[in-house]
């Protein structure tokens, strides 16, 4: 590689990770004399975290509070600062924000907390699971992320492969519809999820004989983002409601006040499949469909009684999917418009996740408007949905331990679930219609720098460029040394050529 070779090098910096660390100019100094050693040319400052609260002087936001003990002094202004010393070593500023997330589930903190009515409506499940000696027992949340003492769960293998146990539980192992083992207490750290399984997991003692059936039951109810049993940190808000203005005005307010060379969205999306379905996207919904006659919430899907399948779609569930990422895709062109009418010079991106192929379940199509997949859950009409023509650059997520297509399959995982997969995929449905940087999460890679070193080259070659997640893992692993190596000679930003 030549000296000055386009190629975007970005180093992304979690507010709430790094809090303690950019604190301080000289902190913020420190990272950025090591971000121009190591020949990165672009850094992400995360100034609107999940949270809704900021690290820049904002009238509009509140500023963001205490982090893990740790206050993030209030007259510090983060965006500023990694401005000016990013500019004096060349280094491009972009502003990353969490677009449609403005609370913590765990903090009890954020904008949507004070404005409820902003709130996603969720459709989610209730499940009842009758055994066979009388036994009845309700489950409202399914894969949990965290573990209340007092609360019932249900884990499937779709977030892990092993159950975490604990001590003063019960768990109870049901295949199909029969038991197949329980303990009590946590003989062992992490038990294994097989598939098709589900694993019971109740405070207490419950006595439940191996053999016995159980017959699964399962009801819809609609929660406020903040009472979700959705495994969720964030409280998301409606994208079509009442917190759309609040979020152009966030993005004026950075544009217009400071020099930054970039902004980039960070959940400009919905939580997941169950959200919104509140009446203003009720009525939106139905207005977009051409018909008034929509039974809701069947007609979009059903809730399936066993906890290991998906939604029953109902007779308009694709419509429905389309008709979220069109909602996405209008804000995005607002969004991209509003920032660009302020200062046509700034570059403007964002973030999603590269499975492509299951990514509607957040209602966003990032490929380009000419792409078609023809996924059976789409509509004919789909593609254009797309957004990747509005952006100047997309990060996509190659967020996979497992770097070449056959590592994965050794591993017993889709040959999808790679770097070299992932951004191959990126870049078809891209197709060239933006800017593609692979993005690497390196905590993927803890305890296997060579395993990021490979992630790194491939993704290097396969697209027009890196985002490194996150700044906190460089530090704690001390991986600094090896950006400095694959980094041997300069790149600008193909934005700078």
């Amino acid at each position: 590689m030549t000296n000055g070779t386009p190629q975007g090098r970005i180093l992304w910096c979690d507010a709430a990770a790094n809090c303690r660390r950019l604190s301080t100019r000289e902190g913020v100094e420190d990272i950025i004399e090591k971000a121009s050693r190591a020949r990165i040319n672009t850094v992400v400052v995360d100034v609107k975290p999940l949270a809704g609260e900021v690290l820049y002087k904002s009238k509009l936001a509140p500023r963001l509070g205490v982090v893990e003990g740790f206050q993030f002094p209030p007259d510090f202004d983060l965006l500023a600062v990694m401005i000016e010393e990013g500019h004096k070593r060349n280094i491009r500023v972009h502003a990353g924000i969490n677009v449609f997330a403005e609370g913590n589930r765990e903090w009890g903190r954020g904008p949507a907390f004070q404005h409820p009515d902003w709130q996603a409506v969720m459709y989610e499940s209730v499940r009842t699971l009758d055994f066979s000696v009388g036994l009845s027992v309700q489950v409202e949340s399914v894969d949990p992320w965290w573990i209340r003492p007092d609360e019932t769960y249900l884990h499937t293998r779709k977030f892990g492969e092993h159950v975490k146990t604990e001590s003063g539980r019960t768990y109870i192992v049901i295949v199909g519809n029969v038991v197949l083992k329980t303990w009590e207490g946590s003989h062992v750290d992490r038990f294994p999820i097989p598939n098709n399984v589900c694993i019971l997991d109740i405070p207490g003692s419950v006595s439940v004989e191996v053999g016995e059936e159980v017959v699964f039951r399962a009801e819809g109810t609609f929660r406020k983002a903040e009472d979700s049993k959705t495994p969720s940190w964030g409280v998301f808000v409606n994208p079509i409601g009442p917190a759309r203005a609040y979020e152009l005005q966030i993005m004026e307010e950075i544009v217009s006040g400071y020099d930054i060379d970039g902004i980039i969205f960070d959940r400009m999306r919905y939580p997941n499949l169950y959200a919104d379905f509140g009446e203003i996207s009720r009525e939106s919904f139905e207005k977009w469909l051409g018909t008034g006659d929509v039974k809701w919430p069947d007609d979009i899907y059903g809730i399936n009684a066993f906890p290991w399948l998906p939604p029953v779609p109902g007779k308009y569930y694709r419509e429905w999917l389309e008709w979220r990422a069109w909602q996405i895709r209008q804000f995005a062109d607002q969004a991209v418009s509003t920032v660009r009418s302020i200062k046509r010079e700034v570059k403007v991106g964002v973030y999603v996740g590269s499975w492509y192929d299951s990514y509607y379940d957040v209602g966003v199509n990032w490929g380009s408007k000419d792409f078609h997949a023809e996924y059976p859950w789409m509509t004919p009409e789909y593609n254009r949905t797309g957004f990747a023509e509005l952006f100047d650059y997309i990060c996509t997520g190659c967020y996979y331990p497992h770097v070449a297509r056959e590592e994965a399959d050794a591993a017993g995982k889709p040959e999808g679930a790679s770097v070299e997969a992932a951004c191959e995929l990126s870049n078809r449905a891209i197709a060239g219609a933006s800017l593609n940087y692979g993005s690497i999460y390196l905590r993927d890679y803890a305890d296997n720098p060579d395993g990021f070193k490979k992630a790194m080259e491939t993704v290097l070659a396969l697209s027009k460029g890196i985002m490194l997640f996150d700044l906190v893992y460089l530090e704690e692993y001390g991986w600094w040394p090896i950006l400095e190596g694959l980094f041997a000679e300069e790149a600008v930003s193909p934005h700078d050529v």
